[in-house]
């Protein structure tokens, strides 16, 4: 079973591409120089924390030039495995999060995150 590529990106999956573009821009800006817009109680006072929220700045930069690679090269197969990068990542913080916090409101936010990045990943692998 191969990947199908033509005739690109679906226009649905680029547009859901330029969204999460967009928005790991704005979250690659706050864990990076100022992770207190979304975590007001944060400690930035010791190294561990400011490691911690500059490798996730970093982290979440890669993957905002990964999808703008793929999406500016209008490639398929590209864009499919960043995404399934991705859905593994995200699988990842839920599972931190949940050992660190149990279920929160980020929780679910990762997991409807996940839900589109797998459909995404299906609409590509359909694609004809």
């Amino acid at each position: 079973m191969t990947l199908k590529t033509e005739p690109g990106i679906p226009k649905s999956v680029k547009l859901f591409a330029w969204l999460l573009i967009a928005a790991g821009s704005f979250f690659f800006y706050v864990y990076t120089f100022n992770p207190g817009i979304i975590f007001p109680a944060s400690d930035l006072n010791t190294y561990s924390a400011k490691l911690g929220f500059g490798s996730t700045g970093v982290r979440i930069l890669g993957a905002v030039l990964a999808l703008l690679i793929s999406v500016l090269a209008n490639n398929s197969r590209w864009l499919f495995i960043t995404l399934v990068c991705r859905i593994f990542v995200e699988a990842g913080d839920i599972a931190v999060g949940y050992v660190l916090d149990g279920v929160t409101k980020n929780t679910y936010a990762l997991i409807i995150l996940v839900g589109f990045e797998v459909w995404a990943v299906v609409k590509i692998w359909k694609a004809k």
